[in-house]
């Protein structure tokens, strides 16, 4: 009886807790999308704490994802250390992220990499022949939101 009054505890102190991923993110000092695409264009690293939808995840670990910020425009995230990982079926989810933002170019090598990650056909993996300077975000948390 006291090992089961111990799990049921257990199980209880940890329930909603599977919606964060690395650092816990307080709901507090989140910028839109249209701050956020204002401070990539400045040029510099910044940290930066957002919502926005997924569209992409790496479907062999749950290594990074790309979001959604409308007009054409997604953010490529990457974790921290990669010190976490996300579930790899939460494309049209809404997350909120936080960590450090920059504005960097990817090389083709990168580019074709995700998109075996991405489990694109070889054809559409041979035609990437140009690097491309993307919105990134090195995630230090990641909270699931539930839709």
């Amino acid at each position: 009886m006291k090992k089961l009054l111990i799990v049921l505890l257990f199980s209880i102190g940890s329930y909603g807790q599977n919606n964060i991923f690395g650092e816990n993110i307080e709901n507090d000092q989140i910028i839109s999308k249209k701050e956020l695409i204002s401070l990539y264009d400045n040029d510099v690293k910044f940290n930066a704490k957002f919502e926005a939808t997924v569209v992409d995840v790496c479907q062999m670990k749950g290594c990074w994802m790309r979001l959604d910020l409308g007009n054409n425009k997604k953010v490529m995230v990457n974790f921290k250390d990669y010190g976490f990982f996300v579930p790899k079926d939460i494309t049209g989810k809404n997350v909120v992220v936080s960590g450090e933002a920059l504005k960097k170019t990817i090389s083709v090598d990168e580019l074709k990499h995700y998109a075996s990650d991405r489990g694109e056909s070889q054809e559409k993996i041979a035609s990437i022949e140009n690097p491309e300077i993307i919105y990134s975000l090195i995630a230090k948390g990641v909270k699931l939101l539930s839709n």
